[in-house]
């Protein structure tokens, strides 16, 4: 039976997604997963791509398809490569021809007693706090092709919508990520609904100060720290936390009553100050005080991290 040399190409994409991960580490403001949530159906057709055409080898020339150099998911690959430098050489395409924009903006609370925020990004790196002397504070810096955040805010009796978004670019061929950097700071005295829409990034989420009594955050692919410590709860939360392909950081205070139901799908969860009471993690005034953070966390494929901070 003829030897039939095994295909490299699974082998050069681990070194690929490796290397990604290892320039994130050196470079910590560089975001490795907004590359690979955008561009993972590539493996699938490397790999469909070399079944296919070493199937068809085998099959004209069987003494031959084990000799020659490059599989079928090895050109598929190179030629990837040729596309994205070539296209980078040709013109047009690169991070040195990207124009970075910064754009400030502030929100009035106009009377509103109860502000429903919605916050829809769809990629980049999210921070949130209580910072704010108004109702909203925000800085935004971001590069093209990514456009402008847009911000509406209206109020109907005693109740304010507030809504911050931004489209989608559908880039061409692109080298290197596209920075997209949101700084939101929210004032600490008005009571809130939030409802956080994110993609592929991080999300760093302040929110011990807020005046929160729901919040909905749905992710992508990427890093979540939302941090419930540091502030003073002055009535009931119903937190819902649905996180994709990342890991998740729940820092939780010790000061109130906490419970956490925690599911890690593919991944796993690790709690820290907290004790396990069937599918829920308490901590010690759980019951004894007078409000109490009940919080859902699930997750898709990563670590979920619960620690409460003194």
């Amino acid at each position: 039976m003829p030897y039939r040399r095994n295909s490299i190409v699974g082998a050069l994409i681990l070194i690929v997604i490796g290397g990604l991960f290892l320039y994130s580490n050196m470079h910590p403001s560089f975001d490795p997963w907004g590359i690979v949530a955008r561009y993972w159906p590539l493996l699938l057709i490397f790999i469909g791509i070399d079944k296919l055409w070493d199937y068809q080898r085998y099959r004209k020339n069987p003494e031959a398809a084990g000799g020659r150099w490059f599989t079928g998911g090895e050109i598929a690959f190179i030629i990837l490569l040729l596309i994205f430098f070539g296209g980078l050489s040709i013109g047009g395409i690169g991070h040195n021809r990207r124009q970075q924009h910064q754009w400030a903006q502030t929100v009035d609370l106009q009377g509103a007693k109860l502000v429903h925020v919605s916050l829809d990004m769809p990629a980049g790196n999210l921070q949130l706090d209580s910072n704010g002397s108004k109702l909203l504070e925000a800085d935004f810096n971001y590069q093209s092709p990514m456009p402008r955040p847009d911000i509406t805010y209206n109020v109907t009796g005693t109740d304010g919508e507030l809504r911050v978004s931004q489209q989608e670019h559908q880039p061409h061929i692109q080298i290197g990520p596209t920075r997209n950097t949101w700084d939101l700071h929210f004032a600490h005295d008005v009571p809130m609904e939030m409802r956080v829409n994110m993609g592929a990034g991080r999300n760093d989420l302040k929110l011990g100060g807020l005046d929160l009594t729901r919040l909905d955050v749905n992710m992508g692919a990427g890093l979540l720290i939302a941090d419930f410590s540091g502030g003073t709860w002055k009535q009931d939360l119903e937190a819902n936390i649905h996180g994709g392909a990342g890991n998740a950081t729940v820092r939780l205070p010790a000061n109130v009553g906490v419970e956490v139901r925690a599911k890690g799908g593919l991944g796993s969860v690790q709690a820290f100050g907290l004790t396990k009471e069937g599918d829920e993690y308490v901590n010690t005034q759980f019951g004894k005080s007078p409000v109490t953070l009940h919080i859902n966390v699930e997750g898709g494929v990563g670590l979920i991290r619960l620690e409460q901070v003194s």
